[in-house]
């Protein structure tokens, strides 16, 4: 009886260790099934257990990461993300921004909050070797200054879609430079139309805006399709130190065949022979502005 009141207590104690693995077990996770839930690779993910951003504990021999832990440091970071699940950063983001963050709520670019800071050495401190905001210290800089003002709202993602248009995108569609439609947003009489705003480091109008910048004037409208092919050609053409008879047509805005009579004239100087002839680009660009009038 005394061996089988034995046997049924180890039975009970090995049932009772088994439980509480158990549990400790519904608590953790394995390493491979914390790598899989972050999408990364095994260095990486090894990398951040040494790292101790959250508890690991042996079960079984084998090192597994408590879960609580875990949830608690995926909530203050905002490097990793989950493959599917919650954004990162929740209980970071409620005390803190980052850079960009406050760049968008004001529509400039982050690098003039970076100068900003800097100048007037205000507080921040760093997760992941990146710099962050306390929300506080934000406000009280704000109310500080009127360099800077708020956004009315910020763009979803959605809508920066559907309803904005970026610049240099509606500078292609007009067929002048970046530089010069930024100009125009910003100095030109167009200026209360064409309201250009900034989020995530680049430069965006309201489609209902460059429209309406469109319905306004004449002098600058859409270009065909066939034309901006010619221009982006043109641009091309440019870099180059010598050219065909063909891209020298393109250039000048004439057939190749009154290029050939040109060059049996000898308005200007080639190289090679037969169909590999060759024109110096700066040379003949030099000769076409000389002789403008009769070009045209």
């Amino acid at each position: 009886m005394e061996i089988i009141r034995d046997a049924q207590t180890i039975k009970t104690r090995m049932e009772q260790f088994q439980a509480s693995q158990d549990l400790r077990q519904r608590k953790t996770m394995s390493v491979p099934e914390m790598r899989k839930l972050l999408g990364l690779k095994k260095t990486e993910s090894y990398w951040l257990v040494h790292r101790n951003f959250f508890k690991t504990e042996m079960i079984s021999g084998q090192m597994r990461v408590d879960l609580e832990s875990f949830e608690r440091w995926y909530a203050n970071q905002v490097k990793h993300r989950k493959v599917n699940g919650e954004e990162p950063g929740i209980e970071l983001k409620k005390t803190s921004y980052s850079f960009r963050e406050v760049a968008n709520l004001l529509g400039v670019h982050d690098a003039d909050i970076y100068v900003a800071w800097k100048e007037n050495g205000l507080e921040t401190f760093t997760v992941d070797y990146v710099k962050r905001i306390p929300k506080d210290v934000f406000e009280k800089w704000y109310r500080s200054q009127n360099k800077f003002q708020k956004l009315d709202r910020i763009p979803t993602a959605e809508e920066l879609g559907s309803e904005y248009i970026l610049v240099c995108d509606a500078a292609e569609l007009l067929g002048i430079s970046y530089d010069e439609l930024v100009r125009l947003s910003k100095y030109g009489k167009y200026k209360c139309i064409l309201k250009m705003i900034v989020f995530e480091n680049k430069k965006w109008f309201l489609k209902k805006d460059f429209q309406n910048f469109l319905n306004a004037q004449n002098e600058y409208q859409l270009i065909s399709r066939i034309e901006k092919d010619r221009m982006d050609r043109k641009i091309q053409l440019e870099k180059k130190e010598y050219i065909s008879r063909e891209e020298a047509a393109v250039v000048a805005g004439v057939t190749k065949s009154t290029i050939t009579k040109w060059i049996q004239a000898d308005k200007f100087s080639c190289v090679g022979a037969g169909k590999v002839l060759r024109i110096k680009r700066d040379d003949f660009l030099q000769w076409v502005d000389n002789n403008r009038e009769g070009v045209n």
